[in-house]
């Protein structure tokens, strides 16, 4: 005969570990990381569960292409209107992906643009050179419907500044 106590804890010991194996196989990240690339695709599809799933080329010399999946629809969202540009997803990996079709869950992401602006100091000389070569290219470009003014300022940054004179050959690179 079945004691009382078999009765009660029998099931309690189920419902915990059966919560427990939930919690390792699909909450438990085992891993997380970043992927940086060309959002190719993003989509929400599924047949009873519908799930945001998606496409990241890393642009390497072999096209490495990386599947994702995002649980949130607000993320889901976002991407979805930046498909086609340059993103940085960063991830969480699990043990088992379902519902989704990928064990990688997208927890956050940037546009690429913006990890320019935080690199290091010496990438950021280099950004400000380009910046400044940039505008004064574009300077010159608007002088050029004046071709009187074009050559005047021309000719006096020849004579007064042989740094700059030697930039405006840079222009036409």
């Amino acid at each position: 005969m079945k004691s009382w106590k078999f009765k009660i804890l029998f099931p309690i010991v189920l419902i915990v570990l059966a919560v427990g194996t939930k919690y390792v196989l699909w909450d438990l990240p085992i891993s997380s990381g970043k992927r940086v690339g060309n959002l190719t695709k993003i989509s929400k599809k599924g047949k009873l569960l519908k799930t945001w799933e998606g496409t990241i080329d890393e642009g390497s010399g072999d096209k490495l292409t990386s599947y994702f999946s995002v649980k949130s629809d607000k993320l889901g969202e976002e991407l979805y209107k930046y498909e086609g540009r340059q993103v940085i997803i960063y991830y969480e990996e699990y043990l088992v992906g379902w519902p989704r079709d990928t064990k990688y869950n997208v927890t956050s992401w940037k546009p690429k643009e913006m990890e320019v602006m935080s690199i290091s100091n010496t990438s950021t000389d280099t950004m400000t050179k380009e910046l400044g070569k940039t505008l004064f290219c574009s300077m010159l470009g608007s002088l050029y419907k004046n071709k009187e003014l074009y050559d005047q300022v021309k000719d006096f940054i020849e004579e007064d500044n042989l740094y700059l004179y030697k930039q405006y050959d840079k222009c036409n690179e």
